[in-house]
């Protein structure tokens, strides 16, 4: 494989792709001997993390984007088949090892930086002692993040804990269990914890409010309630986020530096050309990706006709023909992000990690686990009454043979409409248990009722992740393929 391993003493390689928001230019080729001695080297190397993040999301023509966090649900119908986009295999459950964006290399560059970081940054000398405490949490922060993806795209991956200082230790590795790459980010968050700054809030990068937000969705993910309850009250407790209007809900996307933005990738066309993340969700021509016959269907019920979001998400004009899984409109292309036009390459556009709607209703889905439903109520109403819908009662789930279960499936819905395009639904199913069976309906009565496609039925559990790159095995044959792919 590409050296997941990181890179030997002399080079500790950082890209050069940086936005214009950052306070450091970025430099290449660093020599460790001569690096990591000052404040601008630690901002330098933190920076080139949120630069992979860009190249890492936005590569393969927003195919990295798209197939690992949106395109394995329901939401959406895949466009077209090939190596570099693969949207209609990851939507019909079609992938293999040979699809680019089974390579994971680029996330564990983002980690190799942060382990050199968290080598280094105790010895910087110049910095306070705030300073150097919240660098050594962003990075923390930051290496949780990339595996908290790793693991929830591919299972079992490799552990790698700490930099390369000599050839002695550069290993090709083997991969870890996801209990013990789950228990590394529980760490890590617990330090960044007790050594953020709560007083920063860079809506671009590291911030408290962030670090809640990836605590929260992390402990919603191993289902520990509690602290999912404890984490998103401390994002609350900040008091620095709160819901835009519902007529103004484009702008969260749009924007990016609205009241509810808590964590966005910012993104510049000057600096980072195309964000192709974006543009390939939302043009007019030739989109990878529009929204399943389900969501337009939901979206046309009555309850919903009426909902803000709906006009500011997609276009409601369009009229689905029958075979519009075979060849889509392109106008059906969500403009989540420019409502009521469509973007263009050249378009400036941000990507939300995390916003306050989000967390809202992750802490409704813990609350209602802990029976604690009239407070999981008022939060799902929150997000209801910014859409402009009517209000839910208790008296809409007290007559369901499981009350917990209706409340998390209204939760899960209003998820899936608010959440569009963001990349949250896929692993909303696989959390709450309802990947396979969600997913099996969805190719019989949709795909395969519309279409001649077969696809092939999830039945067992390391189908709900992605098979590793054929050539990180060619190039580490202590790696080992997930399942049958």
């Amino acid at each position: 494989m590409k050296k997941i391993y990181a890179v030997f003493l002399s080079a500790l390689l950082f890209t050069s792709c940086l936005n214009d928001f950052l306070d450091v230019n970025p430099v290449s080729d660093i020599a460790t001997s001569t690096f990591w001695q000052t404040d601008n080297d630690v901002r330098a190397a933190l920076n080139s993390i949120y630069a992979d993040f860009q190249t890492n999301y936005n590569k393969n023509s927003g195919g990295n984007y798209m197939t690992w966090f949106e395109m394995r649900s329901d939401n959406f119908i895949g466009t077209t088949v090939s190596s570099s986009m693969p949207t209609f295999a990851a939507n019909t459950n079609k992938l293999n090892s040979s699809h680019a964006s089974a390579d994971w290399n680029v996330w564990y560059k983002s980690i190799s930086t942060a382990n050199y970081a968290l080598y280094y940054i105790p010895d910087v000398q110049g910095l306070t002692e705030i300073k150097k405490n919240n660098y050594m949490a962003e990075a923390y922060f930051l290496r949780a993040f990339c595996y908290f993806n790793l693991t929830r795209i591919w299972g079992n991956v490799p552990l790698i804990e700490k930099p390369t200082l000599s050839l002695t230790d550069v290993e090709k590795p083997t991969q870890s269990s996801q209990v013990q790459i789950l228990e590394l980010i529980g760490k890590d968050l617990e330090e960044a914890v007790k050594l953020v700054d709560e007083g920063l809030n860079d809506v671009f990068r590291f911030n408290p409010g962030a670090l809640y937000a990836l605590y929260t969705d992390y402990a919603m993910w191993i289902h520990d309630y509690d602290k999912a309850i404890l984490y998103s009250g401390k994002l609350m407790d900040l008091q620095r986020y709160s819901l835009v209007k519902g007529t103004e809900f484009g702008q969260v996307c749009a924007d990016g530096t609205t009241s509810e933005n808590i964590w966005t990738m910012k993104w510049s066309y000057q600096n980072n050309k195309q964000n192709w993340i974006i543009y390939m969700m939302c043009r007019t021509s030739a989109p990878q990706m529009i929204p399943s016959e389900g969501v337009k269907n939901l979206w046309n019920t009555e309850e919903y006709q009426a909902d803000l979001r709906r006009y500011q998400t997609i276009d409601t004009t369009v009229v689905y023909a029958s075979n519009h899984i075979s060849s889509p409109n392109g106008d059906a292309a969500i403009w989540k992000w420019q409502p009521g036009e469509r973007v263009i390459e050249a378009n400036e556009k941000y990507f939300p990690f995390y916003r306050y709607a989000d967390i809202l209703l992750l802490r409704a889905e813990a609350l209602n686990k802990q029976q604690r439903q009239v407070e999981a109520l008022e939060l799902l109403n929150m997000i209801r009454e910014r859409a402009g819908l009517s209000l839910k009662t208790m008296n809409d789930f007290t007559q369901a043979s499981d009350k917990t279960l209706a409340m998390e499936d209204a939760i899960l819905q209003e998820r899936q409409l608010e959440l569009l395009g963001e990349g949250h639904r896929w692993f909303d199913l696989i959390r709450t248990g309802r990947a396979m069976k969600v997913m099996n309906n969805y190719f019989e009565n949709y795909i395969e009722a519309q279409t001649s496609d077969v696809c092939p039925r999830f039945t067992e559990e390391w189908q709900l992740y992605w098979p590793v790159y054929y050539n990180n095995i060619l190039e580490n044959a202590n790696l080992v393929q997930n399942g049958n792919y």
